[in-house]
Order: structure tokens, then sequence, then C-alpha cells
């Protein structure tokens, strides 16, 4: 079974033993929970790190219930294990966030955002079995991936970026690229419209090195909650505790102030200078497309901790689906619930389409009486995330599942004249990654947009008075609860 990732801990309940779930703290106690409900595919065949693990993941998430894998035999690098796609879907995504309604995820999450409890330092932790400093920093001997066939490098795609401001002290968590250049160097994308681009900022303005932190394989709600969009100030591992009530257990760097996950399987810390720059790319991004080549910051490794059978992580990217844009739906999706909620009246519920594509359900009563609602709610949207591409604008008239394609279609072409329903706001912030968009200086401009897909107010409301052309609500109830299960055996689902 399992037994090769540490030793389990265990609840007793009535005189069974059971093996421990929510809360995962590290890495290997959800692999192990995984294992433990069939759902981690363990493959011991050769594979290679060029392609063939991105490849798996390519056709699980295209694959009816997404398997997610522990790679064993990993050509080139004996001994070494690489885990993939184990974020991805959002039954596993509700289970790591403790959450049972998996409809209403999104807003679940939104709702636990404002009960943070402080991360608590300890003095060490698995992730400093191994110490690793000077010559003997070697990151080729990490079985760091490539993805993509045009791919100029293997590049780290899980890493946990922690950066702190030197002004403040406040830590910013995110998962960022890092392309490898060498055995003890690497570049990073900083991207204008992101929090730990301002922090950067501060570092060059003082002519000063930035310490960095890269913590790889952590538990999967540390991964989750790195994808919030707190505001500045906020450390996302406050957000921890909101969703486990518990603070996460961190240690201190060995060069630096930064705090990172005690359970981590691997952490590289590093230093970026102001002025050094590496050539970067190309990459299959997120948004479908390769980035081209580009000089980025340049990160010199200082130090290198892990555990003394370490698990490497991968996150596929590239073209949609694939886990990296899975995880971070219901999280960015989250935090929008959590501060749109507050500023506007009706908010019923949040969806993130992909790619920076935002779905707001808002009460029909509040939109029929407010001018122009939906484009409030779309400038809410824009302030809240920088680099946000669309808000598509539904009333509660939709239903509760706002990935419906077909009623979002349906919603298109019933509820939206776009000389009317159509804002536009052209050469805003967006991403270096949107192929519409030229490349040049790597600043990212997007025309951003608000469609108003919501019920008209009158006297513009008059079709939609003609009823929905669907059965009626009497011969629904009987089918659901009568001639259905009377017919299949089972209640409809």
């Amino acid at each position: 079974m399992v037994g090769s990732f540490r030793e389990r801990t265990f609840t007793v309940l009535g005189g069974i033993i059971v093996a421990k779930e929510f809360p995962f703290r590290s890495m290997r106690d959800w692999l192990e929970y995984l294992d433990d409900h069939n759902d981690l595919v363990r493959v011991d065949t050769e594979v290679s790190t060029v392609e063939d693990i991105a490849a798996f993941d390519y056709h699980s998430v295209r694959t009816p219930g997404n398997p997610c894998f522990l790679f064993e035999n990993v050509k080139g690098y004996p001994g070494w294990r690489i885990a993939s796609n184990v974020h991805y879907g959002r039954r596993r995504q509700a289970a790591i966030l403790g959450i049972d309604d998996v409809s209403h995820l999104a807003r679940e999450v939104g709702l636990r955002l404002d009960k943070r409890v402080s991360p608590m330092e300890v003095s060490t932790g698995p992730c400093k079995e191994v110490k690793i400093f000077g010559d003997d920093i070697d990151l080729t001997r990490i079985p760091f991936c490539i993805g993509g066939e045009y791919e100029g490098t293997p590049n780290l795609t899980a890493g946990l970026s922690n950066k702190m401001d030197p002004d403040t002290g406040w830590q910013n968590i995110a998962i960022r690229r890092e392309g490898i250049a060498g055995p003890r160097t690497f570049s990073e994308q900083l991207v204008q419209a992101q929090q730990d681009f301002q922090i950067w900022a501060k570092y060059q303005m003082r002519g000063e090195k930035m310490p960095v932190a890269y913590a790889i394989g952590v538990d999967p709600l540390s991964y989750m909650i790195s994808q919030t969009k707190m505001p500045p100030g906020v450390c996302e591992y406050d957000l921890w505790g909101a969703f486990t009530g518990q603070p996460l257990e961190v240690v201190k760097c060995e060069t630096s102030d930064l705090l990172v996950p005690a359970q981590a399987e691997i952490v590289i810390e590093a230093e970026i200078d102001p002025l050094a720059e590496e050539l970067d790319g190309p990459f299959p991004e997120f948004a479908g497309y390769y980035v081209p080549l580009t000089w980025t910051a340049r990160a010199e490794v200082k130090c290198i901790t892990m555990r003394r059978d370490p698990i490497f992580y991968y996150m596929a990217m590239g073209l949609a689906p694939n886990e990296g844009l899975d995880m971070a739906i219901p999280m960015q999706a989250g935090t929008l619930y959590n501060v749109l909620s507050k500023q506007l009246p009706g908010i019923i519920n949040v969806h993130e389409q992909a790619h920076a594509i935002y779905i707001v359900q808002v009460q029909k009563a509040i939109s029929k009486t407010i001018p122009q609602f939906a484009q409030l709610v779309g400038q809410a949207v824009k302030v809240a995330i920088p680099y946000a591409c669309a808000t598509l604008v539904v009333d509660d008239d939709f239903g509760e599942d706002l990935e419906n394609y077909f009623e979002l279609v349906n919603y298109m072409y019933n509820h939206f004249v776009a000389t009317k329903d159509l804002v536009v706001i052209p050469g805003a912030l967006g991403s270096t990654c949107n192929a519409a968009e030229f490349y040049a200086g790597g600043i990212g401009r997007y025309d951003y947009y608000v469609m108003d897909l919501t019920e008209k107010m009158p006297p513009w409301d008059e079709g939609y008075k003609r009823g929905k052309a669907i059965p009626g609500k009497g011969a629904l109830a009987r089918v659901e609860k009568e001639l259905w299960p009377a017919v299949f055996g089972s209640a409809l689902k």
C-alpha cells in the first residue's frame, strides 16, 4: 500500500481504527487518503520527465474520473517519485477544503476567508531533514519536468513562492513558474498584475537582493489557498486556519526570515538580484499557447532543504483544462464572492469559467431595480482581480450550476444585445499570456469587457413574461418523485 510515504496518523472511533482525513497536513497524508479511496494511480512503468508526465496529465483531465498519479519509476532519477494531478476536480478540491457542498464550492470558500488564523512557527520539520549549501547545490539532480515539445528548459511549475515586503514584513504566497537555467540558477517570470511584482519593485527601488523561497510538495490546502486573491497585507498562510480552525505549522528558512510549510517535501531558497536577468522560455502557458523567449528575473540558489526521500510535485499547465487552472477556479471565484458580497447587494454566487473570465450571479430583484447594476459588478471584479479579462453577469433564473454551458448559451441568446448590454474598457491590464495581444515588452494589455445577461428592466422585459419553454412544474415534480424511480429503480440525480 503506502507505507513508504510515512507512518500514518490514526484516530480511534468506538474501538475501530481509521485513517485520519481532513485536514491533510502534508502531501503524503493526501496521497494516502487518495490511495485509501482507490483514487491514486501508482505508475511503476518507467516514464520520462520530458513530456511523458505532462502527456499523462493531458489525457487524464480529458478522461472520465480524471485519474491522478504517483510515478515511481522516473527515467534518469533513481529513487525519486513524482506526484501529479492530485488537486484536479471539484470532488477532490471539496475534500481538501473540508467542504461538503460541492455545487456551491466557490460560495462556501468565500464565506470562510475572513476566519483567518495566523500560522504557528515551529523549530523544525520534515522539510529540514536534509540541508544542501554552496557547491553541493545542483538543481539538475531534481526531476524538473518538460511539458511541451517546444519548451526551452525544464521548469518548476508547482513551487509555492514566498516573498516578503521589506517595509511591512507581509509575506505573499503564490504558485509561480521557474525555468531551470543551471545547477544554481533559474528564471522567474514576475508579472506586473500580481502582488509579488509590487514587492519585487520595492527591492528594485532599494537596489537590494530579494530573498525568495519555493516550497515544493506542500499539503494540498496550502496549494489551494495560494490561489486566492486577497488584498495586499494578507498572508495566504492565514487562510489555512480559516478552513481548518487550526494554525499551519511553518519553519523559518536557513538563509532568510521567510516562513515555509514545515511538512513540505523540498524547499529551494534563493535571492533575486535587482539588476540580473535570465533568458526564459519558450513555455506552454495556461492560456493555451507558448510564451516566447524573453529576459526575466534571475534567481541564485543559496540553499536547498528537503526530506530524506522527497516526492517531487509536477503541476501540468498548457492548454486548458489543466490542474493549475482548475484548482484556481473555486479559490479565485471564492475570493470574488467574499469581496463582492461586502460591496454590493444581491450577490448569489461566482464562478470562474477559466482564463480570468468570471460569471457572477445576482438576484433579479436587485438587477431589475438598480440601473446598470451589471456594470457596477463588472467594475468591482476588475478592481479585485486586476488581470480579469471579462465578467458575465447572470440572474437567479440561470439556476445553481454556473458551469452549465447550454444555459450560458441560452442566456447569451435571450438576454444579450451587444449595442446595449456590452461595456468595453480598452487597453486594460491583462496577461502577457494572451495570444490575442502582441507580447512586446512583456506588458499584458487586454480589452476588459462586461456582458449584462440579466433580465431586462421594464418595459424591455415583455419577452420574459411569456414563460420558459419547459414542461410544467406539476409534471416535472411527478416524474422526478414518482415515475422516474418507478422506471429506473432509483431517484433522479
